[in-house]
């Protein structure tokens, strides 16, 4: 078996596990799931972070 199939095959074991321990654990899953989500949307949806407030919003005072 080479290194790709081993790799593989890891990966599909690991898949499984997941899966049967979120049937067994759905609530933690779907609380997981809520909070990647709100990340989400908190990072897209973000216009304004904190101070940086372009420079043109605010006309420059000229001192004559």
């Amino acid at each position: 078996m080479n290194l790709q199939g081993t790799l593989l095959t890891i990966f599909e074991i690991a898949l499984v596990a997941f899966v049967i321990w979120a049937v067994f654990h759905e609530d933690k899953f779907i609380a997981f799931e809520e909070r990647i989500a709100a990340n989400i949307r908190r990072r897209r949806f973000k216009v304004i972070r904190g101070n940086n407030v372009s420079k043109s919003y605010y006309p420059e005072k000229h001192h004559a």
